[in-house]
């Protein structure tokens, strides 16, 4: 519906794969492919799916987290990044603000199952020019937490 790159992650220890993506007729190709890891610190999926964990379990990951900067843009401060999930816990989708790859932007929403057990995170990138502003402050992640919705009734009722 975007046109973006949409993409379907997972968190494996502690760090976010690539399990699968859909490229828009407007997407651009920066991701590193399937099966890839990146740093969950440092992507819109990856703080969605940190945000859904039980406190002590957060607490526990984000002490052997290593906070490596990708950008100059990624949160590398455990409070920082423990602060932006609290946001992310009560909105419900995160955002990746060129934190992961410079030029980019993402916003991301966690999948859960029957059980409230997050079982990974979807989010949609694209350019940062493109990716601003209301349609990517409100209307995207309107968006994503719909396609979210939509993925766990037809998980929980399959």
């Amino acid at each position: 519906e975007t046109g973006e790159r949409a993409q379907f992650f997972v968190e494996e220890h502690g760090k976010a794969v690539y399990v699968t993506r859909s490229v828009g007729e407007r997407a651009v190709r920066t991701d590193p492919g399937i099966g890839s890891r990146v740093p969950l610190h440092a992507t819109a999926a990856g703080k969605a799916i940190l945000s859904e964990l039980p406190e002590q379990e957060l607490s526990d990951m984000l002490e052997r987290m290593s906070f490596e900067p990708v950008t100059p843009h990624t949160i590398t401060d455990p409070g920082e990044l423990h602060a932006e999930l609290a946001a992310v816990r009560e909105q419900g989708y995160s955002f990746n603000r060129e934190e992961s790859l410079l030029g980019t932007n993402a916003a991301g929403v966690s999948i859960c199952g029957p059980d409230g057990d997050v079982i990974g995170a979807l989010s949609v990138t694209g350019p940062s020019h493109r990716l601003k502003d209301e349609p990517f402050e409100e209307d995207l992640p309107d968006l994503l937490l719909g396609a979210a919705n939509e993925l766990e009734l037809n998980i929980a009722h399959s």
